[in-house]
């Protein structure tokens, strides 16, 4: 069998709705379960709910009520049976009353526990499965709704819990395999499960690829798709590149550095349970359906083209602390590091000697702050409107000579900091911002539209 996950731009409305069940069908002999994320922009919605909740700001609140209702029934509008349409308003109505429930308890009490916040964003969830899955029946396709809480066991950690791997597998042998075995396809939500106490708890980043992933792994599943509006991982930012083409293949540690660096196609920490058991994930573009789109595997395998991809980054600043006395000190790097991460500030690119470090970081609210605190370790000067360009690929850890081609052409652009990284995997380097989108062009022309990837 396949799970196939469906994003909220594929599930956006009645007309991305029945193209998702199209596609579905298409794969109707692999046996699919499907999952769904809210429809685009609905979580967003619902995060302005508890904040309008938490201030008691019930004219804030309305409107984003009367919004929900309203989009999920437009996206009803899938349904042509004028019964099981008016079945499915009747949940759905039922569903946004419950969430009005929870809200005007937030309102009431003046503040939101991570729980209640939790109960409150499954809510995006819990309607768009509703909806596709009736959708899906009206159809044609045999699909059955199964509510993911009831599958999807994790820990209490609200906001970002953690899924429990064994209880998971015992709760999707009982209830998603028989509906597999049956010839059904099951629907269920993304993003949200139950924790073993039985309340509701959510994924955080990359919730529904998470929950695809948990999912595949646990009944195992042949393959995962993952479908998107992008037709894959590309070889570059197409905003700064027109040529940027699609890579057929990545192994997981290049599409992990790939995000890290600013590709947003994939989380890579949201499939690791299904990658890391040999089961592969492919990227594919519910827009362009037929495209082949590029596959995630846990190796790039014999063959692979030494260079992956270009990933790229603006709005970055660089600090650079210097040792006062100039004298050898092994801790250096450890204290100024230890300043940022009190701060949750990242350093995103590193550069260090036992009398120096320049880090490049996003900046952040507290970073005038930890600019403070790190005077008191050394001199500071900062630098920004700094971007960051990573070529990424696994030839880099391998291969000499490509490895230093991506260096001498990262040289042209006069990087102010160059690192090789930690993965062995990626080459990463800190330019003016104003220079990124050549520099980035510069590099694709050499590595992929020059056939040297």
């Amino acid at each position: 069998m396949i799970v196939m996950k469906f994003g909220g731009t594929s599930v956006a409305d009645a007309e991305r709705i029945l193209a998702a069940a199209e596609i579905v069908r298409s794969r109707l002999p692999r046996r699919p379960a499907v999952v769904v994320s809210a429809l685009a922009g609905v979580t967003d919605l619902l995060i302005r709910a508890v904040a309008c909740a938490r201030a008691g700001d019930l004219e804030g609140l309305e409107p984003i009520l009367a919004d929900l209702a309203r989009r999920h029934r437009w996206a009803a509008g899938a349904i042509a049976s004028s019964r099981r349409r008016h079945d499915l308003e009747l949940a759905l109505d039922a569903h946004v009353e419950e969430l009005r429930r929870v809200l005007r308890s937030v309102r009431v009490l003046g503040e939101g526990t991570p729980r209640a916040a939790d109960a409150i964003l499954a809510s995006g969830e819990i309607l768009s499965s509703e909806v596709v899955a009736a959708a899906f029946v009206d159809r044609g396709l045999p699909a059955r709704l199964v509510d993911a809480r009831d599958v999807l066991v994790t820990d209490g950690e609200h906001g970002s819990a953690t899924p429990q791997m064994e209880r998971t597998a015992e709760r999707a042998a009982a209830l998603v395999t028989p509906c597999l075995l049956a010839g059904e396809v099951p629907v269920l939500g993304g993003f949200i499960g139950r924790s073993a106490e039985g309340h509701t708890t959510t994924l955080g980043r990359g919730g529904s690829d998470t929950s695809a992933a948990i999912l595949g792994a646990a009944l195992p599943a042949e393959e995962i798709e993952i479908w998107t509006d992008v037709d894959g991982i590309l070889s570059a930012d197409p905003r700064r590149v027109p040529a940027a083409r699609t890579r057929e293949r990545v192994s997981f540690s290049e599409a992990a550095e790939l995000a890290f660096y600013g590709a947003k196609v994939l989380h890579p920490a949201a499939v690791a349970p299904a990658v890391l058991r040999g089961i592969p994930v492919r990227v594919l573009n519910a827009l362009r359906p037929e495209a082949s789109g590029t596959l995630v595997v846990d190796r790039p395998g014999a063959g692979a083209p030494p260079i992956a991809s270009i990933a790229s980054r603006g709005g970055v600043t660089t600090v650079r602390v210097l040792s006062r006395t100039m004298k050898l000190d092994p801790d250096f790097l450890a204290r100024v590091l230890t300043v940022l991460a009190g701060a949750s500030v990242s350093a995103e690119v590193v550069v260090a000697s036992e009398v120096g470090v320049s880090v490049a970081v996003t900046p952040a609210p507290a970073l005038d702050r930890v600019l403070d605190e790190l005077r008191d370790v050394g001199s500071v000067e900062t630098g920004g409107d700094r971007g960051i360009v990573c070529v990424v690929g696994s030839g880099l850890g391998t291969d000499g000579p490509t490895r230093g081609l991506v260096l001498r052409a990262l040289a042209r652009h006069g990087p102010e900091l160059l690192a090789l990284g930690g993965s062995s995997v990626s080459v990463a380097a800190v330019v003016p911002e104003s220079a990124l989108d050549a520099c980035v062009r510069d590099l694709h022309r050499e590595f992929f539209e020059g056939g040297s990837a």
